[in-house]
């Protein structure tokens, strides 16, 4: 079993974060000294450093869990969600070189967030410290306001970066104070060591008064992953914000907050698996109280996020309500509180990746074409680009969950695991709702296939953009066996609970 390690040799353990770290540095060096000059060669410089990264990481997929430095983990799950944040970086800021909605002042400046974004994540995901999740959070947090206002001759982006900011700020504040509470009440910051003293205090009968910091902690996450009824600044901040940082903000930063949240979850579920007597039922007894709370949230979630969906013409705002019925798709695999539900919920969020960021993929290479980002934009352009239309209508498909897309098989993993539960109304109601986002998506659809243009318009190239939106749909199609998705999962969920 893992355990922890001297100090020079958990140096290896983090390569990875300092090869991100170091890309990031020289990305800004790059930048002082030629200024708005060469973005080709900054990007090659950004890209180069996250496939380093990346490789990196792919080396330690098989290592045992270890703990380094006393509050970072390295397993499995945490390997598989750095990957995951590496990945939507680098697919974010090869969309950024392609949009032509913005100058090309402030690119660099662009990348070099989205790096400190990912290092953010990658701290983030591999700690149940809860300093250092505060501190990843953050680190994520800071950098995403700075790329919400980095066009600030933007009125709409502007005034995106400042609610972002101020529900940013209130969330972190509110997380903290449940933190400092935790802290108080336990005298140690590290989750693991935090439940088994929760474990001895509960046959004292204090189990209760964990209700507040619960909850409180539950906030900061709720705002990350823009959940009911943490989810008001999603919409403007999305559409304030260009296509490329706005699906880094609903897959890159929303995926971290999850495995975050889902780990802070698998450890007081392992918790509770290594308990004795008495104090498990009591701790058992919390668990169960938090299954409610959890239903609740993902039924708000799903049906806010949907039908405030169906009035909306802009692409982004209605991806932004999308996003966030998806969050409370993924938060009933967490209302499981076991095993199966932590693997269905981190398949999905697999998933997701694939068709969220090819459906902003496909807002942007639309918005190319025409210079709008309303539905009305789309009209008749499916088939003067047919491999951006039927892209996006594969996306659109598998966010829905139409078979023979992924979103298809994700849905029906997360439904019978949800229902074998007996979770049966909130499977109903993600069922009813996933008929409701039909309707919206189908909106695209019909736009891009069976309306006229009302005027026409040049075609602009864009071959890289157009192979990336082809990859993205193959993998919407693909990973309708989800089978590799799952044994993924399914190991990296073993390591959380233990290891």
């Amino acid at each position: 079993m893992g355990g922890s390690i001297s100090y020079f040799d958990s140096l290896q353990y983090i390569f990875p974060e300092l090869a991100l770290t170091l890309g990031l540095c020289l990305l800004l060096v790059w930048e002082m000294v030629l200024g708005p000059k060469k973005n080709g060669e900054k990007a090659s410089l950004a890209l180069g450093f996250l496939g380093v990264t990346a490789w990196l990481l792919a080396q330690r997929l098989s290592w045992s869990p270890q703990t380094v430095f006393g509050m970072l983990r390295v397993d499995a799950f945490a390997t598989i969600f750095k990957l995951f944040i590496t990945a939507t970086t680098a697919v974010v800021i090869w969309m950024d070189t392609q949009d032509r909605s913005h100058n090309q002042e402030g690119k660099a400046e662009t990348w070099f967030l989205l790096l400190t974004a990912a290092l953010g994540g990658f701290v983030l995901v591999g700690t149940r410290h809860l300093l250092m999740l505060y501190l990843g959070l953050e680190t994520l947090g800071i950098a995403s306001y700075a790329l919400a206002g980095i066009h600030k001759r933007d009125r709409f982006g502007a005034e995106a970066a400042v609610k972002y900011v101020v529900y940013g700020a209130l969330a972190s504040g509110v997380m903290l104070f449940g933190i400092s509470l935790l802290y108080g009440m336990t005298g140690t910051l590290d989750a693991g060591q935090m439940v088994r003293t929760v474990l001895e205090l509960s046959g004292q009968g204090q189990m209760a008064a964990l209700a507040l910091p619960t909850i409180l902690l539950l906030v900061g996450f709720g705002f990350k992953l823009s959940i009911f009824p943490f989810q008001w600044w999603a919409p403007d901040v999305y559409q304030g914000v260009s296509a490329p940082v706005a699906a880094f903000l609903a897959v890159g930063s929303k995926g971290v907050a999850l495995a975050a949240f889902l780990r802070v979850l698998a450890t007081l579920y392992a918790g509770i698996l290594i308990g004795e007597g008495s104090t498990v039922q009591s701790a058992q007894g919390f668990a169960s109280s938090l299954i409610p709370l959890l239903g609740i949230l993902s039924g708000a979630t799903m049906v806010f996020g949907n039908l405030a969906a169906l009035r909306q013409t802009n692409l982004k705002r209605l991806l932004a309500y999308s996003s966030i019925g998806h969050a409370g798709y993924m938060l009933l695999g967490l209302t499981l509180m076991g095993r199966l539900g932590f693997e269905v919920t981190i398949v999905y969020v697999f998933v997701y990746w694939f068709m969220t960021l090819g459906a902003f993929a496909g807002v942007l290479y639309f918005v190319n074409q025409s210079g709008s980002e309303e539905i009305s934009g789309l009209k008749g352009l499916g088939f003067k680009h047919p491999v951006a239309g039927v892209s996006m209508v594969v996306f659109m498909a598998a966010l829905t969950g139409l078979p023979p897309t992924a979103g298809f098989s994700a849905k029906w993993y997360l439904m019978a695991a949800a229902w074998d539960g007996g979770l049966w109304f909130l499977t109903l109601l993600l069922a009813l709702m996933s008929v409701v986002s039909l309707f919206y998506y189908f909106r695209i659809a019909k736009a891009l296939y069976l309306e006229k243009p009302e005027t026409e318009r040049a075609v602009v190239s864009t071959p890289s953009l157009s192979a990336l939106l082809f990859l993205l749909a193959v993998g919407s199609i693909a990973f309708i066996n989800f089978e590799p998705l799952a044994a993924v999962a399914r190991e990296s969920v073993l390591h959380l609970l233990y290891w």
